[in-house]
């Protein structure tokens, strides 16, 4: 079994390198190596869509995994979700791909780029045991960091998206492109309103739980 994982920053990645004991394997910030008798490929993939797109891309033609995971933070954009919440991909979607008849007929899913229903499942089930407080729901990405509270409210509005970034949903349309199953783990890192952001804390707890589903992919 191979499993690509792919976040967007050092953050998101170093400590999943460390603890899985993955080895560099070319210039574009991969790490391959082996962990509970699986393939690990482990990217870095810079950030923003056009970056995690071509990463993704590039993953599947070069190493064919079975599963994508991306893990990382991300900004709450309503009320109900708080520092450290985890949020996983119900599906992922645009928010500045506009207007929204051009997004619905040029990706998958009229635009609701959905997930894999097992892999939500089994980290699901991670989470309860964890007792991490956690949501299934719409993630919504698009080029720029959101730190105005009437932005992210209008976001919201919008897209009924609990959280935003700026990888996941690309990373899902080209996985579901290639028909590859993936799911986006993301810890809430801030308000999206430019004050405090806790953004070491919210990746490494992400990676964390990726470790977790790594381990629990067996019976897929």
């Amino acid at each position: 079994m191979k499993i690509a994982v792919i976040g967007a920053m050092d953050v998101e990645v170093e400590n999943l390198k460390t603890t899985l004991n993955l080895k560099k394997e070319d210039n574009n910030d991969i790490y391959v190596g082996i962990f509970c008798n699986k393939e690990i490929i482990l990217s870095k993939s810079g950030i923003g869509k056009v970056n995690s797109a071509a990463n993704t891309q590039y993953i599947i033609d070069k190493y064919m995994p079975d599963y994508i995971i991306n893990t990382g933070c991300a900004g709450s954009l309503t009320d109900k979700l708080k520092v450290m919440d985890t949020v996983i991909s119900s599906f992922v979607t645009y928010h500045d791909f506009t207007p929204i008849r051009i997004m619905k007929y040029s990706t998958p899913d009229d635009g609701n780029i959905k997930a894999d229903e097992k892999l939500i499942s089994i980290t699901e089930d991670i989470l309860k045991k964890e007792n991490v407080n956690y949501y299934v729901s719409p993630i919504t990405s698009g080029d720029c960091f959101v730190t105005d509270s009437k932005v992210r409210d209008e976001i919201y509005n919008r897209t009924k998206a609990t959280i935003v970034d700026m990888e996941s949903a690309s990373i899902g349309h080209i996985s579901r492109k290639n028909n590859v199953p993936f799911v986006c783990i993301r810890t809430v890192s801030d308000f999206a309103d430019g004050n405090d952001d806790f953004e070491k804390e919210a990746g490494e707890r992400s990676t964390e739980i990726v470790k977790k589903i790594i381990e629990n992919l067996n019976f897929l």
